[in-house]
């Protein structure tokens, strides 16, 4: 190559070859944190249930966990401490992630798995009309249609389960007010999303989450805080450094390179590999009628998800779907 000044000039081709290359290898790398993600997220429900501890107790000691690794990665990563505006910012989201995980994890101890974890895939059904509602924004109907398949694969899914299983109404109760708090959550965290970071974020949320949680435990299960043995220690420590803390921040890192769309189909892998786990290490068992309520429940949220995004790529039009680092299903 000609030199200049004793400096080799790049060639354009090569320069634009190491940018594909280097961008490739991003996305590749993106990928497979993602895939970390939707394993790490759809392990959560199997491991509350291993864990033989109630709901509220592996909930509260999970985020006071949480509480004080994301306080040292936003130290690390920002170079400073949680401050007053980080708190009053997260203080209503912070409330409603508290009570949903507390109820979740409550409900998948007081029911089955597939239940649960179904139950919870359907939130986008009501976070599109809320979003609709409050921000006025434009609804995709015919997206929001195949909704109703969804809703008849769920009820084939609960009304079909064993009758000498693990499922309770009163478990799916819990896993169905959790669904309306994780709605709730995205939508009023929105603007909390803008213009701070995941570590900001998730250092804010987790004290409230906890002293939100602690009542709960005190007055609504007396008693149960206390009820930590060395097993449910190590659940609880994994919960909190995989789902709580490695998760998110895996997330934030996939959406640098991965288009929100495969985010997003990747997302509603979730309760399909959570029935799995639950399947191969806690023995559930799953009839052939709820089988196929898991799949009307997944060909609906596929194809709302398919038309939404094609809808969201329309000039003019705003998604109300919060994708991204903190979306998902419940807990």
């Amino acid at each position: 190559a000609p030199r200049r000044h004793g400096v080799r000039r790049a060639r354009p081709g090569r320069t634009a070859d190491v940018k594909r290359l280097w961008r490739a290898e991003g996305a590749a790398l993106g990928l497979i944190a993602l895939i970390v993600v939707v394993l790490s997220f759809s392990g959560g429900s199997t491991l509350v249930k291993a864990s033989h501890t109630p709901g509220i107790t592996v909930a509260f000691w999970r985020m006071v966990l949480c509480s004080g690794i994301w306080a040292v990665i936003l130290r690390i990563s920002e170079g400073r401490w949680l401050t007053l505006g980080d708190i009053r910012a997260a203080f209503v989201p912070g409330m409603l992630f508290g009570t949903n995980i507390a109820f979740f994890f409550t409900g998948v101890t007081r029911t089955s798995i597939a239940t649960a974890e179904f139950t919870g895939a359907l939130s986008p059904m009501l976070v599109i009309p809320l979003g609709a509602l409050i921000f006025k924004e434009r609804v995709h109907l015919r997206a929001l249609s195949f909704g109703a398949i969804s809703v008849v694969g769920l009820a084939l899914v609960l009304f079909g389960a064993p009758s000498a299983g693990e499922f309770s109404w009163t478990g799916e109760a819990w896993i169905i007010a959790a669904n309306v708090l994780w709605a709730a959550y995205l939508l009023t965290s929105r603007s909390l999303r803008r213009g701070r970071s995941v570590a900001a974020i998730m250092a804010g949320i987790m004290p409230i989450a906890t002293i939100v949680t602690l009542p709960l435990g005190l007055f609504v299960f007396p008693g149960s805080l206390g009820q930590v043995t060395w097993r449910s220690v190590v659940f609880i420590v994994v919960l909190a450094a995989l789902t709580g803390t490695i998760a998110h921040g895996l997330m934030v890192f996939a959406q640098h390179s991965v288009p929100i769309g495969v985010i997003s189909m990747l997302q509603l892998s979730q309760p399909v590999l959570a029935v799995t786990w639950s399947l191969l290490f806690l023995g559930a068992r799953v009839r052939p009628v709820q089988v196929l309520g898991m799949a009307l429940v997944m060909v609906g949220l596929v194809v709302m998800t398919l038309l939404t995004q094609r809808a969201s790529a329309q000039p003019g039009y705003t998604d109300s779907q919060p994708n991204g680092e903190l979306g998902g299903t419940p807990g």
